[in-house]
């Protein structure tokens, strides 16, 4: 009888302890609290860092644009060519955490930071496409021209760059306006 007894005080202890590490070892230590706030001052290395670390958390993703918008701001406090760079790592980074497609990262960086329009893609000689709305396709591309005078002239100082996207912008409105009279007759 006795050692029925201390067996079980054996077997009571034994799962005790066997539950106690269970218990431990279930405990979880809470995840740090992520609080998606948008970069700002005017170090716009430390900006592009700010805005990287909290992309890579899937609660702040959906800010995608709100953050693109705040790099775009900070940039133009110190607006040079290595802002290029920045902004190409950005939505490569962005890419690869998964926020936006690879096409999405460069239409982003083409729509900012080169000449060539990318809002008309390939239509716009296209008579039942562009002439039928036309009053859109303009103001496209006048937001387009906008956002480029941003990446351009203001975020990195290139201003052969938007020199280049201003005559392009003129020619397309050209182009537009000829097809649209041809289309007419």
């Amino acid at each position: 009888m006795k050692n029925s007894n201390n067996f079980r005080r054996c077997l009571y202890s034994f799962t005790g302890l066997v539950l106690g590490w269970v218990l431990i070892g279930c405990q979880t230590t809470p995840a740090p609290d992520i609080s998606c706030s948008l970069p700002t001052g005017y170090n716009v290395a430390d900006a592009f860092a700010h805005a990287n670390s909290d992309l890579a958390h899937l609660k702040c993703q959906y800010e995608f644009d709100h953050y693109l918008e705040a790099l775009l701001s900070i940039a133009a406090s110190d607006p040079k060519e290595k802002n290029k760079e920045h902004f190409s790592n950005f939505l490569g980074q962005a890419r690869e955490n998964g926020v936006i497609s690879q096409v999405q990262a460069k239409e982003n960086y083409r729509r900012y930071f080169t000449a060539d329009f990318v809002s008309l893609g390939q239509l716009h000689n296209n008579c039942s496409t562009t002439c039928q709305s036309q009053p859109d396709v303009i103001k496209k591309l006048k937001i387009e021209l906008r956002d480029k005078h941003r990446g351009l002239l203001e975020a990195t100082g290139d201003r052969e760059g938007y020199a280049q996207a201003d005559s392009e912008y003129n020619q397309l409105l050209t182009l537009i306006e000829a097809t649209c009279l041809a289309c007419a007759d």
